[in-house]
């Protein structure tokens, strides 16, 4: 009887050594997160990619047009920015505007793309016409660069100037009231 428990407690010293020594080895492990910096239109091609992995709240805007719109935030910790995408709607056009940000700091801009639909009429009468233009803002070198739909870059200074202070305007008024939870 002796030898049984001698054994048993040979078995259960050892295999307690065993799991102590497993356990200081996952301890030793580190998870390194990707710290890649995206720029430019990255940001839109990681975004489209990686869409489904972000978590989103929707919020109504009233105020600011005839027909109301969407602000749409797209947040997850396992990327380097989050999204709020503003949908604004009226008889005569509606606007997306997309702004990336820097993580938990929505003021801090990284790229904005505007995309503006004008119709030459009000949406309800038949055979309307669109008219559609794209510009993408990129806030990734130490200046500000304007960029058309076909990615080309736009160097007029009064033009880079005009879209950069719009986009600012438009969001600092659509946002004032909103809490953004982090």
């Amino acid at each position: 009887m002796n030898r049984i428990l001698y054994i048993l407690l040979i078995i259960g010293l050892y295999s307690c050594g065993v799991n102590h020594n497993t356990k200081k080895k996952t301890e030793n492990v580190e998870t390194k997160k990707s710290t890649t910096t995206l720029k430019d239109f990255e940001f839109l091609q990681d975004f489209e990619k990686n869409k489904t992995k972000f978590i989103t709240d929707t919020i109504q805007l009233y105020d600011h047009s005839t027909d109301g719109g969407d602000l749409v935030i797209f947040q997850s910790n396992n990327f380097e920015y989050d999204v709020l995408d503003f949908w604004l709607y009226g008889e005569t056009g509606k606007l997306n505007y997309t702004y990336w940000t820097k993580k938990n700091r929505n003021t801090e801009f990284k790229f904005v793309r505007q995309l503006a639909y004008d119709y030459d009429r009000p949406y309800y009468e038949e055979n309307y016409k669109t008219d559609s233009t794209i510009y993408y803002l990129s806030y990734s070198d130490s200046k500000t660069r304007l960029f058309d739909i076909n990615n080309s870059e736009i160097i007029n200074p009064e033009q880079v100037v005009k879209i950069k202070l719009e986009l600012e305007t438009f969001f600092r008024d659509v946002t004032k009231g909103i809490e953004i939870i982090k």
